[in-house]
């Protein structure tokens, strides 16, 4: 269980670092800019939480 948990921290890391990226490319004005920004947020939190569960 601990080591599925790790895995999906991981993922959900992974998943952050290409929404930086588009958030880097993309124009502060644009929707998706935006929708990256919350997601990123959403991810962290859930992140902080599966650590908790470790």
């Amino acid at each position: 269980m601990q080591e599925q948990i790790q895995q999906l921290i991981r993922n959900q890391e992974q998943e952050i670092e290409r929404l930086l990226e588009t958030k880097r490319n993309t124009e502060p004005t644009d929707e998706l800019y935006a929708i990256c920004e919350i997601v990123v947020l959403q991810k962290q939190k859930f992140i902080t939480k599966l650590r908790e569960l470790l």
